[in-house]
Order: structure tokens, then sequence, then C-alpha cells
């Protein structure tokens, strides 16, 4: 009996256990189902929260593209709408002290086929990417994030768009130009330079005359004397040789260096030339000389002129003296400075060719035997300096044996070409060097190789007739209105004299402007047409513009408004940040007006083009991205 109640009790204890631990199994899982039912409930709710804080982000972003593509600005901002409309404000957002949101704009990139690319590709001004992300803590082990992603498109703006020749061509130009690459483009102009060109009478066989009435020698063109012979030296041109020229040493002493005196076939201006050669040396004081003797029977000749030509080819350090004399003596031998009819002064280097007249009729005064001498003298010290060579050509002497008498009729003498310059821009000039002794020179032009001829009648260029001409003044002062569309110039030149006069023509310069074909203007400017926004109230937004920019090249871009079309010609240039001291470098810059302009209905950039010369920017084409 008492064993059997034992186990009776022990039975008992076991299965008020098993209850129990049923009973604390059954409870916990009813607290648990009720406990995540909660956390559940709580976080959908968060998130709910997040989703609709981060879909109002893209929407703010939305409403902020609607009042104007400028106002959607790259990088990671917060929202405010306090005045009742939406904008930018912070970086981010804190909502209930839990949530953080921060909307951030991107630059979108498409590929050649106008998709959208992680990675290189070309930016599309037009299309922003806007990504409102929302985060909070659910627990401080559980960071919890909702990430909304769209797409802001520029579909309500306007783009004034310049690419074509003809669009170009409405623009105002300042050492720019339109070409007609890639259907219109604009360039810096080729710089131009100013050129002359001379008509020297110095070689008679360049020039259409009548040598009964006209002569050219020594450099001239002049009247022949109808009533008189004229003189001169001999060999003026050393054409075949020097001869009657002598040369001769001049105070050379034993122990200096040896000067000589030679003829040469190919050293003159045209042919022939004599040359005078100073070897190096140091501590000399010497020469040398050519001499001709002439003689003059008239007691009372109208003139007599000294030519020649000289130039110096070799010079080898620099002496203490070089120079260069001319004299006529009436004896033979060795010159006496202080004597000369002319000199060249202390000479410093190489020149080029030189040609002088010296009138010597108040030295020649009485009738005689003379010696005309060409002559140069060289002084060095201690240091060692030479060699140096003079060449001369084209020397004489020339003089009238009778009384003057000259043709009255204003006999013609004309260029046998006419003068095509390469590059041609524009006539600028026209020159005479002459001596008249009161009469006068006229001039005709002609552009197709003396076919016709054209003089200035006061307003124009026209057709002349056989007395039809201008002074050389009168032509100069209207040449820029002669034409250019041959690229061709001749003169006429008439020598007028009233029979005593003699007329002399020296040299006919004619100046033009010329294109560099390799060179370019280093500053260059172009206005646009004027745009016509139809609004007072119109939202600027980019701008933008292709350009090729070599090295050393730039464009830059201004803007200014006005509120009307006659106003906008006075309005100021400004850049991005307002004022006229800056300029748009880079595309997409968000449009600044000028804070104190009149209005914006009417807009006008400017394009600053510059290079260092070697090259030119080109534009080809720019649009201006707007809302009216």
């Amino acid at each position: 009996m008492l064993n059997r109640f034992n186990n009776q009790k022990g039975q008992s204890l076991i299965e008020l256990l098993v209850a129990m631990t049923i009973f604390i199994l059954v409870v916990s899982s009813i607290m648990f189902l009720t406990l995540d039912a909660q956390i559940a409930n709580r976080q959908g709710a968060e998130r709910t929260k997040a989703s609709w804080l981060a879909g109002e982000g893209v929407e703010a972003s939305l409403s902020i593209a609607s009042r104007g593509w400028r106002y959607v600005i790259d990088g990671d901002h917060g929202l405010d709408n306090s005045m009742g409309y939406w904008d930018w404000q912070g970086s981010s957002n804190i909502f209930e002290n839990i949530f953080t949101r921060r909307v951030t704009i991107e630059p979108v990139y498409r590929d050649v086929n106008g998709d959208i690319v992680e990675t290189g590709g070309t930016l599309d001004f037009d299309t922003k990417k806007v990504t409102s992300k929302i985060n909070w803590d659910f627990t401080t082990s559980r960071p919890s994030e909702v990430t909304i992603e769209s797409l802001l498109i520029n579909w309500r703006s306007i783009k004034w768009r310049q690419t074509t020749q003809a669009e170009f061509d409405l623009g105002t130009k300042d050492q720019t130009v339109t070409t007609l690459i890639d259907d219109g483009e604009i360039q810096l102009a080729q710089a131009i330079t100013s050129e002359i060109f001379d008509w020297p009478f110095d070689v008679s066989g360049n020039y259409t005359y009548n040598p009964s009435d006209i002569e050219v020698a020594s450099s001239q063109a002049r009247l022949v004397n109808q009533g008189s012979a004229i003189g001169s030296t001999q060999n003026s041109g050393f054409d075949t040789d020097e001869l009657p020229w002598v040369y001769n040493d001049w105070d050379q002493d034993v122990g200096e260096v040896n000067v000589t005196g030679r003829w040469n076939g190919n050293i003159g201006q045209t042919g022939g030339g004599i040359e005078i050669k100073v070897p190096r040396g140091r501590q000399d004081l010497v020469g040398g000389f050519f001499e001709q003797v002439f003689t003059i029977t008239n007691s009372s000749p109208s003139f007599i002129n000294a030519d020649f030509s000289w130039m110096v080819s070799t010079f080898k350090d620099t002496p203490q003296l070089l120079e260069v004399y001319v004299f006529i003596d009436s004896t033979a031998g060795e010159p006496f400075i202080g004597s000369e009819i002319w000199s060249s002064g202390p000479l410093t280097g190489i020149t080029n060719w030189a040609s002088e007249t010296i009138d010597v009729t108040s030295v020649l005064t009485t009738p005689g035997t003379y010696y005309f001498k060409i002559a140069v003298w060289v002084e060095t010290d201690n240091n060692r300096a030479g060699a140096y060579q003079v060449r001369f050509d084209d020397v004489g002497v020339t003089w009238d044996t009778g009384s003057p008498s000259y043709v009255d009729t204003d006999p013609t003498i004309e260029p046998t070409a006419s003068f095509v310059p390469a590059d041609l821009v524009g006539w600028t000039d026209f020159q005479e060097t002459a001596t008249k002794n009161g009469g006068e020179i006229y001039y005709q032009l002609s552009d197709d190789d003396g076919t016709t001829w054209y003089y200035w009648d006061g307003g124009a260029w026209v057709v002349a007739g056989a007395t039809d001409y201008n002074i050389a003044s009168d032509v100069g002062s209207n040449i820029s209105q002669f034409t250019t569309a041959s690229g061709k110039i001749m003169f006429r030149a008439f020598l007028a004299s009233d029979s005593t006069q003699l007329v002399i023509l020296n040299n006919v310069r004619v100046v033009y402007e010329k294109t560099s074909i390799s060179t370019y203007a280093s500053v260059g400017t172009f206005e646009s047409s004027n745009l016509n926004t139809g609004s007072g109230s119109s939202v600027f937004n980019y701008l933008d513009w292709t350009v090729d920019e070599p090295p050393a090249t730039d464009v830059e871009f201004q803007f200014r408004t006005a509120n009307s079309q006659n106003n906008l010609s006075s309005a100021i240039w400004v850049g991005p940040d307002g004022t006229s001291g800056s300029f748009y470098t880079i595309q997409g810059t968000t449009v600044e007006i000028d804070p104190g302009a009149s209005g914006i209905r009417w807009l006008q950039y400017k394009a600053y083009l510059s290079s260092d010369g070697t090259a030119t920017p080109v534009l080809r084409d720019v649009t201006l991205d707007y809302e009216p």
C-alpha cells in the first residue's frame, strides 16, 4: 500500500511540470507574436513615411525645374517651401528627429546613340538625374534607407541656336570673319599688313615712254632738254669693265693693310659694279678710291648732278671709323677729307643699296677739267677688325651745256607691266618723289594693264579722257576707293612743263594692305543678332557652344539685355557674375544678366576670340536655352 501511494505522488509532480511548461510556452508564443506585430507595424509606418518623404523630394525637384531649368543645380540639397514654392536650402532636411532627406542632382551623359551611360559619353545639358534618399535608424543597430531615382527633362525651354552663315552674317564682326565651312562658322580674320611698292625708274626697259621727250637715267624719269646737249662722265653702269675709272690707294703706308679696288660683272644693282675692299687689320689709317676725269666747257650750265649708288656688302667687327666719301676735285690723286661733296657718316654694319643724287652746280661754276672720285676710308685701333667691302654702281656726273627747253605737250611715262600684289585687301595711299621746278606731274590709274585709264572726278573713279588726270595727293586721298577686283594697278604719269621747267620724277609709290595667310588677328569679336524673347520675365538657363581651340587660342562670351531693341545697343556686356569684368568660359554655365539692365525682353551675346597670331579658334555654333 505504501509503495503504490508513493508512485502516484511522483506521477502527479511530473504531470504538473509538463503542464507548467506547456503553459509557459503558450504564453511566450503569444507575447512574441504580439511584440513582432508591434515591430512590424512600426517598421511599416516608418518606411511608409520615408517613402512619402522620398517621393516628395522628387516632386519638389520637378517643381523647382518647372520654375526654370537654371534652378536645377548639381549637388546635394535640402528643400524648403516656406515661401509658397519649393526651393533648395542647405544640403539635407531632418524630420521628426528621425528621418534625414538628401536630394542629389547629378549630370547625365549619353553615348553616340543617345543612351545614358555611367562613364564616358557627352554631357546632356537638358537632362539631370535626381536621387531622393531618406536615411533613419530603426534601432541603433538597424540603419534603414529608402531611395527614389528619376530623371528631370528640360522640356519647357526654347533654344535660340546660331550655326549657319546666314545666321552669323546677321551679327557684327570686328577682326572676325564668317566662313562657309560646316555651313557657317566664325573665326579670327587673317592679319592685315601694310605694304609698299616702288617704281624707282632705275631700269629704262621697265617703262613705256617717248625717248625724244622723256629720258630714264640715273634713277630718274625727266624731261629731255630740247635746246641743249647733255654731257656726262663715261661708263656709269660698269656693264663690261671699269674703264675709264682708275683705282688708287689713299694714304696707304708700309705695314698697313693692302686696300684694293676691282670691277666685277655680278656685284652691281643690275650687272657689273666696282668694289673697294679693306682687309682685316689693326692700327690702320687707310683708304682707297676710284676716279675719272671729265671736262666742262660751258661757263654757265643749267645743272650739274652727281649720281651714284652704294652699299656695304661686308662688315666684320666694328672699326673706329668706316666712311664712304664722294669728291669732285680740280686735281687728280688722293682726296682731302673736308672737301667732299658727300659723305655717308660713320658706318656700323652691312647696308642695302642706296641711290644718291647731288646737285653740284654751285660747286663747278667755271669751265675746266675735274676729277670725280668715290672713296672708302677706314680707321682701326689695337683690336683687329675687318674685312670691309663697299660696292658702287650707276656712278656719274651729268650736266647741261646749253639753255634748257622742254616739250610742253605733257608727255607720259608708264610701267610696262601692272603691279599685282598677292592677297590684296585694298589700296591705301599713292605717293611721288619728284622735282618739278614750277611744273607739275599728273596721274591716271589702270586696273587692266593700261587698256582702260581712270581718274578721280571728285566723287568716283571714272574712265579718263586724254586730259583727265589728278595730282599725286588727290590720287592718294582717294585711292582707297579704286577697284581691287582685278588685283592689279598701273599708273600713267604726265610730266607737265611750260617749256622752261625741268620736271623730274624720281619715284612713284603705292601703299596697300594685304592679308597674311599664315597669321591672324590677335583679338576679334562677334556680336550676335538681337533675340526678342517675347517676354519681360524670361528665364535664361544656360549657354552652350561648339568651338575648335588650337593651342594659344581662346573663346569666351558675355551677354547684354534690355527692354527694347533701341536700348540694347547701349546696355552693358556682362559675364556669369553679372559684371562687365567676367566672361563665360565653361559650357552650360547659368546665364546671368546685368542687375541694372532696363529689362530682359531683348538679348544679345558677344563672343571674344583671341590668339597668339599663329592659329585661330573656330566658333561653329552657339545655343542659348531660355524660357519666355
